[in-house]
Parts: C-alpha cells; sequence; structure tokens
C-alpha cells in the first residue's frame, strides 16, 4: 500500500513536472507583437511600414526624429484639409515619440546612393530582362499548327504510293 502512495506521488509529480514545462515551452513560443510597428500601419497607407513612402508622400525613413515628432504634434490641429489633420488624432504623446523614434530609425532606401548601389540594382534589373528575353524565346507559338508522327507518316506513305504510280 505504501509502494502504490509512492508510485502514485512519482506519477502526479511527473504530471506536473511536464505540464509546467510545456506551458512555459507554449509562452515562450508565442511571438509578441510590437505595439509601434501597430500604430505604424496606420502611416503606412502613405509612407509604407519603414517609411519607404509612395509617389507623393514623404518617405520618413531615415528623417531625423525631431522632424517626425514635431509634424506629429502640430497635424493634430484638425484645421485643414489634408489626410494628415486628421491621423494624428487620438495618439498620446507617449505613442508620437515612439512613432518617431520607429520611423527616424528606419534604413533610407533610393535615396541617390553611391554610384555602386545604382549599379547594383541596374544589374538586377538586366538580369530581370535576361529572364524575361528567355522565356519569350521558350514560349510556344500556340496558333501555329503541331502535326503528329501519325500525320508525317502518312504524308510518306502517299508520297511512297505516287512514286510507285508513276
Amino acid at each position: 500500500m505504501i509502494n502504490q502512495i509512492k508510485k502514485l506521488k512519482l506519477i502526479i509529480w511527473a504530471g506536473l513536472f511536464l505540464l509546467i514545462y510545456s506551458a512555459i515551452g507554449i509562452v515562450q513560443a508565442i511571438d509578441v507583437v510590437d505595439p509601434v510597428r501597430v500604430m505604424a500601419a496606420q502611416c503606412s497607407q502613405c509612407h509604407g511600414m519603414e517609411g519607404n513612402s509612395s509617389e507623393g508622400f514623404d518617405d520618413l525613413n531615415g528623417m531625423p526624429y525631431d522632424e517626425i515628432y514635431d509634424e506629429l504634434t502640430e497635424v493634430p490641429s484638425g484645421e485643414g484639409d489634408e489626410l494628415m489633420h486628421f491621423q494624428g488624432h487620438g495618439y498620446t504623446d507617449d505613442q508620437k515619440k515612439d512613432l518617431a523614434a520607429y520611423f527616424s530609425g528606419q534604413t533610407k532606401v533610393n535615396d541617390g546612393g553611391s554610384e555602386e548601389d545604382a549599379k547594383d540594382s541596374e544589374d538586377e534589373v538586366d538580369e530581370v530582362d535576361e529572364v524575361d528575353e528567355v522565356d519569350e524565346v521558350d514560349e510556344v507559338d500556340e496558333a501555329a499548327p503541331v502535326e503528329s508522327v501519325e500525320d508525317e507518316e502518312d504524308e510518306d506513305e502517299e508520297d511512297d504510293d505516287d512514286e510507285e504510280d508513276d
């Protein structure tokens, strides 16, 4: 009886250990969403997620922190008809600071760059063009009739028959 109680305790402790150990693994596996990236998603419609904007909008990536923060604090006045006058509403001062820090810390893309960067970019475009040219050559003209082997054999037999008649 005492041995059975000891075995039962051992099984219970082992089960608890496994339960706790597996729960720790699950908690570690959960991705934590960065709240600043969630706020930056609002800006991404015009300025891009990393601040690489669409045409006609300011690039925020690499822009100085103070410029971004000043713009965010000036915008929510609600005056004017620009979209940004409405976007800044609802952010606290700390959230504006976080957004300014996020975008000012992003890498600037296509800012003129060095000649080497421009050449690398051109090389990538050339490689894509070469692939497109190869694809064009490999395409089969679907409008052209395709003769089967049987059709060729029939033509050969007709030619043989014509020669025998002569």
